[in-house]
């Protein structure tokens, strides 16, 4: 080497000089803090978060937002109010969910409803003159607020009217409005409905003397009563139901929410027993291996045999089909999935360097397993059980569909879509929100599982 000239070289610190390390400026930020930090950077993933985080509001406190008192569900009153469409408030001034629908009907009936006092702003569009006119058209087809024609038809439309049918135009309505219109009611009741204005037409008083004392007589009173007013205690223009009604007069909104309820609780139990079972055994056997791994492996590809659909029918067959027996379903053979993750992972890292460091320092296997093997596996056990949920509420809703689950004592999401499917044609609604519901609740939650993927995978960690 080249001979330098020490003249020219330059200490840069004193002898006397302590030199010590910059200290650092910015805060540690944990694993779990790194995955938010990186979770958010996912502009898709955080938005479904947010979805799902108001849906399960709505799953949680949806039920009571509409409060109706609704007839029995046995009774004609509840019939009466079915199959109404989604009226929202606000967004009804924009001509959107207004309670309005097309309906075809026959023409005399059309008019007739047009030209009496009580069908007064039940008919929205405008009906041409020259149909009117034509004889040869026994149809009409008009826009009417369905809420108020539901109201006529059931409550207000006279008693009289199939005598002014022509024979072959009874048909055309479609309806049974006078089945049950009639109701005999005592004095108390009387006296109640007529403060109440529950009672549109008086049609026939009777006296029935008392069998004990002859001056006392009893009355009855056979009227009319508002369906709307008696059912709801409120008129067709005040009452908003958001996403309709069923066939059975019920609160769609409600029925939605509440079948949303059973099928979330129910993936959550199937997911925790799943996730535990599988990931314990899967665990135990990736981990330690041998004679336990081979023989619980053998085991598992005679479970994993088995068809779901089989166990599900046989179950359902001998023990009906409560919330308990379609639990014990899914997870008979649910449970391997998870097995097969936790047993793959652990095999995989049980003998990484870090790993044999911890064992080398003395760390037993019940630490190196939670607290070094486990944060590795955390991700794809993360994003495995946030697909689990929406795949269990969408089988259980193709299920419930074909009818193979059919509760008892509850309506799921699949048994509204089912009656839904039936009615399409003429109630879109029944089958439009149960689907909207499914299809949302499928597509926020795989985004969802995406991100929660890559902010727990630890390769990542520290990555921009």
């Amino acid at each position: 080497m080249r001979k330098i000239d020490k003249s020219k070289l330059k200490l840069l610190h004193n002898k006397n000089d302590n030199i010590n390390d910059a200290p650092l400026k910015t805060k540690e930020i944990g694993y779990y803090k790194d995955s938010w930090l990186r979770f958010k950077k996912n502009k898709a993933s955080l938005v479904a978060f947010y979805i799902l985080l108001f849906i399960i509001s709505l799953v949680i406190i949806g039920p009571n937002l509409k409060i109706y008192n609704l007839p029995d569900q046995s009774s004609t009153d509840a019939l009466r109010l079915g199959n109404l469409t989604p009226k929202i408030p606000f967004l009804e001034d924009l001509g959107i969910f207004d309670g309005s629908k097309t309906i075809t009907r026959g023409k005399q009936f059309i008019l007739h409803m047009n030209e009496v006092e009580f069908g007064e702003g039940i008919i929205l569009s405008e009906i041409p003159q020259e149909l009117i006119d034509d004889p040869e058209v026994t149809s009409l087809t008009v826009t009417v607020d369905y809420y108020k024609y539901k109201n006529y038809i059931t409550s207000y439309m006279p008693e009289n009217y199939y005598g002014i049918l022509l024979s072959n135009e009874i048909n055309d309505l479609n309806e049974d409005p006078l089945g049950g219109v009639r109701r005999t009611i005592d004095e108390e009741q009387f006296q109640e409905y007529l403060e109440k204005n529950y009672i549109i037409d008086i049609l026939t008083i009777r006296e029935t003397p008392n069998t004990t004392d002859p001056n006392v007589v009893y009355y009855q009173y056979e009227v009319r009563l508002d369906q709307f007013l008696l059912s709801l205690d409120q008129t067709p223009e005040d009452t908003y139901f958001w996403f309709g009604t069923t066939n059975q007069g019920e609160d769609l909104f409600t029925k939605i929410w509440e079948g949303a309820r059973i099928s979330i609780a129910m993936a959550l139990a199937v997911l925790l027993i799943n996730t535990t079972v599988g990931l314990v055994i899967g665990a135990i056997a990736g981990y330690y291996g041998g004679l336990f791994d081979l023989m619980f492996d053998r085991f598992v590809e005679i479970a994993s045999s088995i068809p779901f659909l089989s166990v599900l029918t046989l179950l359902t067959l001998r023990y009906g089909t409560a919330t308990w027996v379609i639990i014990v379903a899914f997870t008979a053979t649910g449970w391997i999935g998870s097995y097969k993750t936790g047993r793959m992972q652990f095999y995989r890292f049980k003998n990484r360097e870090y790993v044999l460091a911890a064992r080398t320092l003395g760390a037993k296997d019940n630490r190196i397993m939670f607290k070094h093997i486990f944060p590795n596996t955390l991700g794809l056990i993360v994003t495995s059980s946030a697909l689990a949920v929406p795949a269990f509420v969408f089988t259980e809703a193709s299920f419930s569909f074909l009818g193979i689950i059919n509760y008892t004592d509850a309506t799921s999401v699949g048994m509204l879509i089912q009656q839904g499917q039936s009615v399409m044609a003429t109630h879109p609604h029944l089958l439009i929100f149960p689907s909207l519901y499914i299809a949302i609740l499928m597509i926020t939650f795989n985004l969802f599982g995406n991100g929660l993927r890559d902010a727990f995978n630890p390769s990542l960690r520290g990555v921009e």
